[in-house]
């Protein structure tokens, strides 16, 4: 929804207001489909909950059946095979491709340089520090709106350069179908595994781990509400790397700004999320 502020006061209230994670309002569409799924009205936060005990209490049930319901996915499998994440280059463009390989490489680059070794001094009675590397990590990359590959490589990369023995992606998937530039995204960066789930039951299974998904050390990774909701909830059993947005953006333009970057860096922060909310200050 597009709004238009002229008054400086209101754009002031506007701006600072904060609301907690589980107090934002959800778009209609999200409260229809609540409504849906669990025949009657629930709090996003309320949402959450039910999913990760169900999951915990199901395993591999409960995903499935939110994949069915959520995603229209039928299928009983969750693990992508290999022969689709083969057929995914097929169905991105060269250039696309290349650019994935770029960025990997400047990735690598990047995290390599700052990677931290343990190290000991045996003076004075033994000063050291041990790094060690999680066992298993988990990332979850949004595909629903949108796809975000890059989220695959600035997760993956560091976690494999760290030495990571066991990375684990979950994406959802509309229909069955993952994001085919996730999927090459993911080859590039040597994920172990691709499993096409998503939302709170995406972060609860590789919270407390299922029939088919292993319990991780770790989960990273973006997400909508529902998605943050549970990496809060499971916060404690699983270590988790934060809990992100709703995206921000705020743009300062004057007249000589150009009116289409600034409207496509807006849009870029709008398809985030359906709580997105990117901002222009113009006079």
């Amino acid at each position: 929804m597009l709004r238009i502020i002229d008054d400086v006061e209101e754009a002031k209230r506007g701006l600072l207001r904060r609301l907690p994670l589980e107090a934002q309002e959800v778009p209609a569409a999200v409260k229809e489909k609540i409504r849906e799924v669990f025949k009657e009205d629930l709090t996003p936060q309320q949402v959450v909950d039910r999913i990760v005990a169900d999951v915990r209490s199901r395993g591999d049930a409960a995903i499935l059946d939110y994949n069915r319901r959520l995603d229209g996915v039928e299928s009983a499998d969750l693990e992508v095979k290999p022969e689709e994440v083969a057929q995914a280059y097929s169905q991105v463009s060269p250039e696309l491709v290349s650019a994935l390989n770029l960025a990997a490489e400047r990735i690598r680059m990047f995290h390599s340089r700052r990677q931290r070794r343990s190290w000991i001094e045996v003076d004075d009675g033994g000063l050291g520090e041990r790094i060690q590397p999680l066992d298993r990590v988990g990332v979850y990359v949004p595909g629903g709106s949108a796809s975000y590959p890059s989220t695959v490589l600035m997760a993956c990369i560091p976690a494999r350069i760290a030495g990571v023995p066991e990375i684990i992606v979950t994406v959802p998937s509309r229909g069955g179908v993952v994001p085919p530039a996730t999927l090459v995204a993911a080859d590039i960066a040597s994920v172990d595994r691709v499993l096409h789930v998503g939302g709170a039951q995406a972060i609860a299974a590789l919270a407390f781990g299922t029939e088919s998904v292993p319990r991780v050390d770790k989960v990273c990774g973006p997400g909508n509400i529902f998605v943050q909701l549970a990496k809060k909830l499971v916060y404690g059993v699983v270590d988790i790397d934060g809990l992100y947005g709703p995206t921000e953006l705020a743009i300062v333009a004057d007249e000589s700004a150009n009116p289409a970057i600034c409207a496509a860096d807006l849009l870029a922060q709008a398809e985030h999320d359906f709580l997105a909310v990117p901002i222009l200050l113009t006079t």
